[in-house]
């Protein structure tokens, strides 16, 4: 008798599909949470006073990362958003690492310190407002406020003593930086001597005045506009004075804006004032002239060390790293100081 063979099982196709299935998900799954563990920090992983960055032995903590990163998230895309973040803290901790050489800081450095100086103000402007005393600015700052208004201060302090030290300069330095600043900063207005052509601001004045326009392009005299016998223009001559300037400034925005711009024999388009309408021409113009380099000697030591200040930063931030301590995550919002 032969031996009888036991039958063989044959796979269930269908279960096999399905185990393979939940095989796979699983590893996707774990791949994303991988990716995702990355990107992001779980909640029970980081504090807002843990070091997620360095600048030389000075700790960068997640929660001023987080602070300023919520000033910026207007400014820039989410991928871009970190990066952003990471070179504005590089900047202000810099700076304060600067004032901190100087003496300036007004305390420690680290993210602590500043909660314990922030509840402090605050508990003494509150207390103030409550006695009936003059507080200026809010009677309560939120953390990114407080923030801003301390590294405010802290560029004052650092720039007047910088001022007095390392940036002292006399009146050679500030004669030379006088000459290269006068063009933009200290060139006072420009007499300007104006020809008008104007009509009423109406339809009908629009047209006369380019009717004028397409004279004067054509090689007629601007002085003769008025006389036309259709014309129904009205001719005269204005000055704009420097010491008037202000006050014209005021009373013809328009026009001085457009004055401004043209060189002597230069015509306009057709311009609205008020309830007129003008074509201008600029007859003359003064020559340039400048305020006294004693008169604005304060200003000019005061641009001065801004130059210096802003040259010695950007040294300071060229040879300067930030270290990442730990991933940052890409998204999501910043846990609130209470």
């Amino acid at each position: 008798m032969g031996t009888k063979r036991k039958p063989v099982m044959k796979p269930d196709g269908k279960k096999n599909r399905i185990a393979r299935i939940i095989v796979v998900s699983a590893l996707i799954v774990t791949a994303a949470a991988a990716v995702a563990g990355f990107a992001r920090y779980k909640s029970s992983s980081v504090t807002e006073y843990t070091a997620v960055a360095s600048i030389g032995n000075e700790p960068i903590q997640y929660g001023e990362f987080t602070l300023v990163r919520d000033m910026l998230r207007s400014t820039a895309k989410p991928k871009e958003l970190n990066a952003k973040t990471l070179q504005r803290v590089k900047e202000f901790k810099t700076e304060q690492l600067w004032a901190k050489g100087k003496g300036l800081a007004a305390g420690g450095l680290g993210f602590g310190d500043f909660e314990k100086r922030w509840r402090q103000e605050n508990a003494r402007r509150k207390a103030a407002a409550d006695h009936g005393e003059p507080v200026y600015g809010p009677v309560s700052y939120d953390p990114a406020g407080y923030y801003r208004y301390e590294q405010s201060n802290l560029q004052l302090r650092l720039k007047e003593a910088l001022a007095g030290q390392d940036f002292a300069a006399g009146d050679a330095e500030l004669q030379a930086a006088y000459e290269r600043l006068k063009d933009d900063r200290f060139m006072r207005p420009s007499k300007i001597r104006l020809q008008l052509l104007s009509a009423e601001n109406s339809a009908s004045g629009a047209e006369k005045l380019n009717r004028a326009a397409a004279r004067l392009k054509a090689g007629e005299a601007f002085e003769s506009q008025a006389g036309q016998a259709d014309s129904g223009l009205t001719a005269e001559t204005r000055w704009f004075a420097p010491a008037d300037r202000k006050a014209d400034a005021e009373r013809y925005p328009a026009l001085l804006q457009e004055a401004e711009g043209l060189q002597p024999g230069q015509t306009s388009g057709v311009i609205g004032e008020g309830d007129r309408l003008y074509i201008i021409r600029c007859a003359e113009r003064g020559e340039a002239e400048y305020e006294a380099f004693e008169d604005v000697k304060e200003r000019v030591r005061i641009l001065y060390t801004e130059e210096r200040y802003a040259a010695e930063l950007a040294l300071r931030l060229a040879r300067t790293d930030i270290i990442v301590l730990k991933p940052l995550e890409s998204e999501g919002e910043a846990g609130v100081m209470k």
